[in-house]
């Protein structure tokens, strides 16, 4: 099971990596007499926006598949695949007014600049307005087009999880994906959660043909990218850490070997990324993709740290097909006008 996961992850990996490396492109945005500083991070902010975002979405999706506990002892494992498909605006963003610089148009002659998320090939065109760069033009960085590469969605994230029942009909659920490195990224999660039957405890509903419960789970994503090779310099890497909290009423009921599943919840999820290290920024892309040196350069250390929040509330809807103790399960969640998607399979002993 470890292998299949390693596996899958190979894609989220790639993707990653492919967004992290492409911010060096924005570096040069710094190299202005004043407020360099201020350009990078609000283009290298607008630009990580919509994927940072969504990072904490796909941990909170997937947790369960029933609203129905284990007796003691009884327990489950799996393995499921989480996936968010962004909107459409999360392609680009309007670059936000900078000094000294100014945004003049993509490649693909968009009035826009490609996020994270954009197309692959476009990218944006920046001029210097004053200092020794004056009218020389970079290129920032095109988009990952992760969609390309993941079809029915925009992340993926491949976990193990599983759940023990200890007493009243209460479980304890975990998720992890062991720590993977490729391409220079390394990338893993892990999540503790409660699942308890509340159904118990309403005397109306006890003798009805239906299972009831919450559920609360804490996750955690960690993904450090490898940023050298581009500018000279030390310790130079990418760090996202993602944090996320979900609370959920579920509601699910049994029919032969089907089981219908459904909830609504409250997610909460803040994904902090920073840049570190120290570039010697001396030169830039210019049209044709075409190494240029920049006049007047500038050293950056630890350029960006940025802390990026979503939450809102979300609605599941599912059905899991029970062939004995092998169990396989899709659902689809609605949060923000985004969908999430989560696909599992795995076993079960009541």
């Amino acid at each position: 099971m470890k292998k299949l996961i390693i596996l899958l992850t190979l894609v989220v990996l790639f993707n990653n990596a492919t967004a992290q490396k492409a911010v060096t492109r924005y570096f040069p945005a710094a190299a202005t007499p004043s407020n360099g500083n201020e350009n990078l991070q609000a283009l290298l902010s607008a630009y990580l926006q919509p994927i940072m975002e969504d990072y904490g979405s796909v941990l909170n999706s997937g947790w369960v598949n029933t609203a129905a506990t284990h007796k003691r002892f009884g327990f489950d494992l799996s393995i499921t695949m989480n996936t968010i498909t962004a909107k459409s605006s999360s392609n680009y963003f309007v670059p936000p007014n900078t000094t000294g610089l100014v945004f003049q148009a993509t490649t693909a002659n968009n009035d826009q600049a490609p996020t994270a998320y954009g197309p692959t090939g476009e990218y944006p065109t920046f001029q210097f307005q004053s200092g020794a760069n004056i009218g020389r033009v970079f290129l920032g960085a095109d988009g990952a087009s992760i969609s390309e590469d993941i079809p029915v969605g925009s992340i993926m994230v491949p976990t193990i999880q599983g759940g023990l029942g200890l007493f009243a009909s209460t479980d304890i659920r975990f998720r992890f994906t062991p720590n993977v490195t490729i391409s220079g990224t390394e990338l893993g999660n892990w999540g503790l959660g409660i699942h308890h039957d509340i159904k118990q405890h309403i005397g109306p509903l006890k003798a009805l043909p239906f299972s009831l419960s919450v559920f609360a789970g804490y996750s955690q994503l960690k993904a450090t990218t490898d940023l050298s090779g581009v500018y000279s310099g030390t310790d130079q890497m990418g760090e996202a850490k993602t944090t996320s909290i979900t609370a959920r009423l579920l509601i699910s009921k049994k029919l032969a070997i089907f089981t219908f599943y459904g909830g609504v919840g409250y997610n909460s999820a803040t994904t902090n990324f920073d840049i570190k290290g120290s570039y010697d920024v001396n030169s830039a892309k210019g049209p044709g993709n075409i190494d240029f040196n920049l006049p007047q350069g500038v050293v950056l250390n630890d350029p960006f740290s940025q802390e990026f929040k979503s939450s809102g509330v979300s609605f599941t809807g599912g059905l899991r097909l029970n062939l004995g103790p092998v169990t396989l399960n899709g659902d689809y969640s609605l949060l923000n006008a985004e969908g999430l998607l989560t696909a599992g399979f795995g076993f079960t002993v009541r």
